[in-house]
């Protein structure tokens, strides 16, 4: 991503729903990378989800679904 990756995204998301006091939205990181410290970066920064490629469409599927999003 140009200005900022989708951790600093899901960070900067995270501060903005605390300081409205929003109920958080869902975040789905869907990424090239894999491993565990990723997977970890990535919680600590507020992704929900986190899906490595290359995913079937019906894992996307079955994902959105378990979060009850049509």
């Amino acid at each position: 991503m140009p200005v900022m990756d989708g951790l600093e995204s899901s960070r900067r998301i995270r501060e903005f729903e605390q300081a409205r006091q929003l109920s958080p939205c869902k975040i789905i990181a869907l990424t090239g990378l894999s491993g565990t410290d990723v997977q970890q970066e990535a919680f600590a920064s507020g992704v929900d989800v986190f899906l490595t490629r290359p995913v079937t469409l019906k894992s996307v599927v079955d994902t959105l679904e378990a979060l009850g999003v049509r």
